[in-house]
């Protein structure tokens, strides 16, 4: 309750001097009433208006009503503070609709309630838009796949994809995602995209399966000194030793190189190091290096590797794979470029065989 025009014993004249006629009358007028117990009888002004119930202040996500009602010893007037809610009134009740809360945030405002000279402010307070999906990336095998994934929400969610192999529905606490076989014969990604409000989210989802999609022929494209477009075949190959460890190289078909590389089949990424010795050519022994296009620096390091992806371009039909610097040469360094160079036996320069700016793997699918 509001309390207006608080007046002690010491705002008030001395009973000799005005009269005691006056002060009944005083009183009368201004209505004052004794609320103190303390002996010096301190008095208040009373708001007239009370706020017999109301459910305003906890308003669902989505667009309802709640009311407002107050005892009032005349008509009511009231005013929102904002646009998305609506008031009207019915004798002493007042009846609030909002409009659905699309956000993540609660969201409030104030009715003023006014009846004669006082003044009641009532808030309206509506919850925000929660949205729960148990699921960020799926990588899946070539195999036709039925998945459910837990999601809870306290609004609609409502859920989409452009790809015409994978399907999902709403349903309860769940959405459901079907995706068909991958007979494509290489990689194939797409998104599920979900929604409740203004709060939009996706699910990433791969298909791939090592042997099928990405092991075999491909080639080892660069661009030469002239800035032309050059390659080698290459063959991506995989061997599992009796202990059940994988090992992975890319073999130079035509030359017999074999550079060793790490792979993870989880994200796709493929790394190779420098001072790897892949093989021989006219007696020289053949060794990685890193070239720094920029900085004209070349490192033999073994720590240092550079990394790609791979990845299915739908326009052009192919998979490919960059290869790019991943940091871990340092001191402000970036490969750029694959260098094959020569030693013999004994440690001594034979000269660099090829050097290959910007490397990629590509294979190209029929179209």
């Amino acid at each position: 309750m509001k309390h207006y025009n608080q007046i002690g014993y010491s705002d008030i004249l001395p009973f000799g001097r005005v009269g005691l006629g006056f002060v009944i009358l005083l009183f009368s007028l201004v209505g004052i009433s004794s609320c103190g117990d303390n002996g010096e009888g301190e008095y208040l002004l009373t708001n007239t208006i009370k706020i017999v119930s109301q459910n305003v202040s906890d308003m669902p996500v989505q667009a309802s009503e709640g009311t407002i009602v107050v005892d009032a010893p005349s008509a009511i007037d009231v005013i929102a503070s904002t646009d998305w809610f609506t008031t009207s009134v019915s004798g002493k009740t007042i009846t609030v609709k909002t409009t659905d809360n699309t956000g993540f945030e609660y969201r409030s405002g104030k009715i003023t309630v006014k009846s004669g000279n006082d003044v009641v402010d009532v808030a309206v307070i509506q919850r925000g838009t929660i949205v729960s999906v148990e699921a960020h990336n799926l990588y899946l095998n070539d195999s036709t796949a039925n998945l459910q994934i837990p999601c809870t929400s306290n609004y609609d969610i409502k859920c989409y994809t452009a790809e015409d192999w994978i399907s999902c529905k709403v349903g309860e606490g769940v959405i459901s995602v079907s995706v068909a076989e991958n007979a494509t014969g290489h990689i194939r990604s797409g998104y599920i995209y979900y929604g409740a409000g203004a709060i939009k989210d996706s699910v990433f989802i791969r298909q791939c399966e090592l042997e099928k999609d990405l092991l075999g022929d491909l080639q080892l494209a660069y661009l030469d000194k002239n800035a032309q477009t050059a390659a080698f075949n290459a063959k991506f190959v995989a061997s599992t030793d009796t202990a059940g460890i994988t090992s992975y190289a890319l073999v130079f078909t035509d030359y017999n190189f074999v550079i060793p590389v790490s792979f993870d089949e989880k994200n796709l990424t493929l790394s190779m190091n420098a001072g790897q010795a892949i093989g021989k050519y006219q007696g020289y022994f053949v060794l990685t290096q890193f070239y720094d296009l920029k900085n004209n620096e070349i490192t033999s390091n073994e720590k240092v590797s550079i990394s790609g992806q791979f990845f299915y371009d739908k326009d052009d039909k192919a998979t490919y794979l960059e290869f790019e610097d991943n940091g871990s040469w340092g001191n402000g360094l970036s490969a750029t470029s694959l260098i094959l160079h020569a030693y013999d036996a004994k440690g001594n320069d034979g000269g660099t065989l090829a050097v290959l700016h910007f490397p990629y793997l590509i294979r190209a699918h029929k179209k």
